[in-house]
């Protein structure tokens, strides 16, 4: 009888946090949990620490690469290697609470494909002091299954009225319980040379292909963020990745939604935009770009004629958006490259923006509620 939990931790130079996260994950590890470290090809000494942890315990064990593949490979792997009957996916600058291991143990063995759990942040380096959570079960509807692939295709901010599923991230792919068989017989894999935003085209086809799902709102994992994470640092590369990542979603789209005008009208408000804005803020006005500012003026002018970009731009409702990232849209349809360089430069523009026409708009309808009621 093979363990029930397969923890799988993808690593990938991330010594500073490394310790504190395999430290919270191997102290779960049992002949019912076992945890599958995956050495993404690092060359900052996060091997040599995956060895040392495997090293104290026999349901520790640690693959390496010999070169950097990426993070779908490591997840594909981890797919491969688990034995246990539910893969559970951890980041290697992120951490498990302490009670893991007891809910882990009380997971059904076949009743649904996936489980989802809560999640806690970090405060000054540490993890949230969050209530652990209740250890109850509550179904998911296919209705809220079919939201969740809408938004993970389309990048739709999802609206459930259920107000319990606030706590769930659904387009990650940590802070959930994956049933193993199912993921093989459906044959679900992460798509290969996707470098970014691979967790929401695994999870459409995950969500589109579940049949029974439940959330369980206890805390299960703790989500760090930090300047130098993926999601902040400088990428050179962004828009080939993006630009595959959007073909991808239209591919599903097409074949998962035929006929849905919603959800492709979706896809170009919030996709497309999203990753805009994603594209000006990781490469063209990041400070790490090394380029000259004649090089990304020039950059920013190409990026605005993509054919998605130039599309969405010019449909776009900038009532769709919250204050600053109207204020970053309208610069772009107008092509104001100076102003956005000097916005994404000096941040605190923003923020003075966002409140100022808070204010405004909070002054405005004032001044027509009492005016109506003047006139009543």
């Amino acid at each position: 009888m093979g363990p029930l939990v397969s923890i799988g931790v993808a690593v990938y130079n991330v010594r500073e946090y490394l310790c504190a996260c395999l430290g919270s994950v191997c102290k779960q590890a049992s002949e019912e949990i076992e945890i599958l470290l995956v050495d993404d090809g690092s060359s900052d000494g996060s091997g040599e620490v995956c060895d040392a942890y495997a090293g104290q315990s026999p349901f520790v064990r640690a693959i390496h690469f010999p070169e950097n593949r990426g993070i779908c490979e490591v997840r594909n792997t981890i797919l491969r290697e688990a034995a246990g009957r539910w893969v559970f996916f951890v980041d290697g600058d992120d951490e498990l609470p302490d009670w893991f291991s007891e809910v882990a143990r009380s997971l059904p063995e076949h009743l649904y494909d996936v489980i989802f759990f809560r999640y806690a942040g970090y405060e000054h380096g540490k993890p949230q002091p969050v209530p652990r959570g209740e250890n109850r079960i509550v179904d998911l509807s296919p209705k809220v299954l079919e939201t969740y692939c809408i938004s993970c295709v389309s990048g739709v901010p999802c609206q459930l009225p259920d107000t319990r599923l606030q706590q769930v991230r659904h387009t990650s792919v940590w802070a959930k319980a994956y049933r193993r068989d199912f993921l093989l017989e459906q044959q679900l894999w992460f798509p290969e040379r996707q470098q970014k935003s691979q967790d929401v085209l695994f999870n459409t086809l995950v969500y589109h292909a579940c049949r029974s799902a439940a959330y369980i709102p206890t805390v299960m994992y703790y989500y760090r963020t930090h300047p130098r994470s993926i999601c902040n640092r400088y990428h050179p590369d962004f828009l080939p990745g993006m630009e595959l990542l959007m073909q991808r979603n239209l591919a599903h789209i097409d074949a998962l939604f035929p006929g849905r005008a919603d959800v492709l009208d979706a896809f170009y408000r919030y996709r497309v935009i999203g990753i805009l804005l994603d594209a000006m803020r990781l490469h063209v006005f990041h400070p790490d770009n090394p380029l000259s500012l004649r090089q990304r003026r020039a950059a920013f002018q190409a990026l605005l004629k993509k054919p998605l970009f130039a599309y969405s731009l010019a449909h776009l409702n900038l009532d769709d958006y919250w204050l600053e990232r109207q204020f970053l849209l309208n610069c772009a349809r107008k092509r104001r490259f100076a102003l956005l360089n000097f916005a994404y430069r000096h941040p605190w523009v923003l923020r003075v923006y966002g409140g100022t026409m808070h204010r405004k708009d909070l002054l405005k309808d004032r001044f027509l509620w009492r005016r109506f009621q003047r006139n009543r």
